[in-house]
């Protein structure tokens, strides 16, 4: 429960953020401090393999060049702290290239000799010596006392593949040399705490375990972080047992009413920040009570085995999309991995027939919800031809109406989705009036929170029968057995008036677990009450009126500056009139209306 409360606390943080705040990019520069090791061996050929920083900045206006700054190694357990300017690495030989080109290369390493900035040579292709390094570290991860610089030219080829073949010698007379593909990362977007993997990955996964979280920031949608390897892990942990990669997709999809029930879901994912269903949120690090944590969708290598933390480096997905299908055998996921990380590297792979070990880290208490949905409900509504609409009398301070869009007793049918709603509106409406209403905060227990344009949340009267808003469903082929329902405790309903006073109701509302209902429908609406008896109409005297032709006429002389008001059988204001007997009615469609005057006498009158 405490790691859902602070993953709740961070999305909450995270959803309002466009990017997160990072520190200045620093390069290494090593002090010699007595007590680092010896040099390294007498080595004179050393094979670069792996990449472990590349990073390009763009020319500022006071600076006319472009700066490319890599770190090389010739074993893959290197890491580098950008934020620190710090490497760490053991049994390693690692180099510092701080290159120098004119600006606008935009982020491709120009190809050529680079000589030392300051050197006689005119080129306008140089490195800056005092941070163009090699060091070796030891099997401590201390770095020699010792630490040569670049010497002479370094040579720069890049071949038709896009692979950079780089060649230079250090002060010692070793020479380095490094064939293999580089991705630079923009400076400028800088940098993070945790070491970064440096290159484009394609990985073949092979396990997977998922931890779902359940209803974060009551999104109504159900959070898992879907964990896949390619190297041994701990099924209870999910920790990394071996060198290797681990992706964690945060992932968004529906929720279940009973955690213990959840599992991955097959669709296309694609990045979002907005917690909606078929979406990952991208990683990033961020900073939260003075420690810096990682969020989001990332992949982590594990590149070795010490316990150290350098034992890890990472890429935050920022891009791309996550397929999962379904497997070949029972409860299998098969996935399909085109991704970007936030430094532009690819992250790519696959998995076949993915078996998952699921954990509960929700929070979602079984709560006293009436409902027993599994999943969301998109109403289908079609069958019913007809509304009905009754009044329940003036409650806590409004008028309350209940509408039933299907019969609970079989009136409009025997199978297929029914919704009741109750509506409250102004003391003197007559009817429902047009606009949008919303669920009541808590239930109807809280009297003071009954207000126009406001609906009550189901619940079971004192008689045991279940009022207010609320979903069911009739069985197929059973007669009136209800197999689903539920209690609608959030949402809203939009309420519109058509033409010949036809109804459209707009349904988005969600029960106790947050399972979304939702839909339309739209037709006539039977009254099932007298409008004039409500609240304030009820003040009848009498009031005699004739037609001629789309003129309605009152027998009794009005007062100069009396209003006439001509309302819906629902209670909408279609028309009004000031100062006159004689009302033009051709705007009126067909339907039930009543007549209010300006002595508040009252009658009612059709038009067929």
């Amino acid at each position: 429960m405490k790691k859902t409360l602070f993953l709740t606390a961070l999305f909450l943080m995270l959803s309002s953020l466009s990017s997160v705040a990072q520190t200045i990019f620093t390069k290494v520069k090593h002090s010699h401090a007595a007590e680092q090791s010896v040099a390294k061996a007498g080595n004179k050929q050393v094979s670069l393999i792996s990449v472990v920083a590349a990073y390009y900045k763009a020319a500022s206006d006071s600076k006319k060049k472009d700066n490319y700054y890599l770190v090389l190694a010739d074993t893959h357990n290197a890491s580098y702290n950008d934020a620190e300017g710090r490497i760490e690495a053991t049994n390693s030989n690692v180099a510092m290239l701080d290159l120098y080109v004119p600006q606008g290369s935009g982020g491709t390493l120009p190809t050529g000799n680079f000589v030392a900035n300051g050197s006689s040579a005119t080129t306008q292709q140089v490195y800056a010596p005092d941070y163009s390094e090699t060091v070796y570290y030891d099997a401590q991860g201390k770095a020699s006392n010792h630490i040569p610089s670049v010497k002479g030219e370094i040579s720069i080829i890049r071949n038709a593949e896009g692979t950079y073949i780089i060649t230079f010698t250090d002060t010692d007379g070793t020479v380095y040399n490094f064939k293999g593909n580089i991705t630079f990362t923009n400076m400028s977007g800088g940098t993070s705490v945790y070491p970064q993997i440096s290159s484009d990955i394609n990985a073949t996964f092979t396990g997977g375990m998922a931890f779902y979280h359940g209803n974060l920031m009551k999104s109504n949608t159900g959070n898992i972080y879907i964990n896949l390897y390619n190297c041994d892990f701990d099924s209870e942990t999910g920790a990394m047992k071996a060198k290797g990669y681990n992706l964690s997709i945060c992932a968004f999809n529906r929720l279940f009413g009973d955690p213990k029930k959840a599992t991955v879901l097959p669709s296309v994912y694609t990045v979002a920040r907005n917690f909606n269903k078929e979406t990952y949120f991208p990683g990033m690090e961020i900073d939260y009570s003075g420690m810096t944590v990682i969020m989001g969708t990332y992949i982590k290598q594990r590149k070795a085995m010490s316990g150290a933390d350098t034992d890890y480096a990472y890429g935050y997905i920022t891009e791309g999309t996550i397929t999962i299908t379904e497997g070949d055998k029972e409860n299998t996921f098969n996935f399909n991995i085109d991704c970007t990380t936030d430094r532009g590297h690819k992250v790519r792979g696959t998995a076949h027939n993915v078996a998952f070990t699921y954990v509960d880290k929700s929070d979602d208490k079984k709560k006293a919800i009436v409902s027993n949905l599994n999943d969301d409900v998109t109403l289908n509504l079609n069958y019913i031809k007809t509304a009905r609409v009754y009044h329940l009398g003036l409650q806590n301070g409004v008028n309350v109406f209940s509408v039933d869009i299907g019969s609970p007793s079989g009136k409009d049918g025997n199978e297929g989705d029914l919704f009741k709603m109750e509506f409250q509106t102004a003391p003197n409406a007559s009817g429902i009036v047009p606009g949008t209403y919303e669920l009541m905060e808590q239930n109807h227990l809280w009297t003071k929170l009954y207000a126009p344009y406001k609906m009550t949340q189901g619940y079971f009267d004192e008689w045991g029968e279940l009022i207010g808003t609320r979903y069911w469903h009739f069985a197929k082929d059973r007669y009136q057995v209800v197999d689903t329902f539920a209690v609608v405790t959030s949402g809203r309903v939009s309420v519109e008036l058509l033409e010949n006073n036809n109804y459209k109701f707009t349904i988005d509302v969600t029960d106790g677990n947050g399972f979304l209902i939702k839909g339309i429908w739209s037709g006539p609406m039977e009254i099932n009450y007298d409008p004039t008896s409500i609240s304030e109409v009820t003040d009848r005297e009498y009031t005699n009126i004739h037609f001629e032709g789309n003129t309605l006429v009152l027998d009794r002389e009005q007062k100069t500056n009396a209003t006439t008001h001509i309302f819906t059988a629902d209670g909408r204001l279609a028309l009004v009139a000031t100062g006159t007997r004689r009302i033009d009615i051709s705007p009126l469609g067909k339907g039930l209306y009543i007549i209010k005057t300006g002595d508040k006498a009252i009658t009612k009158f059709a038009i067929k």
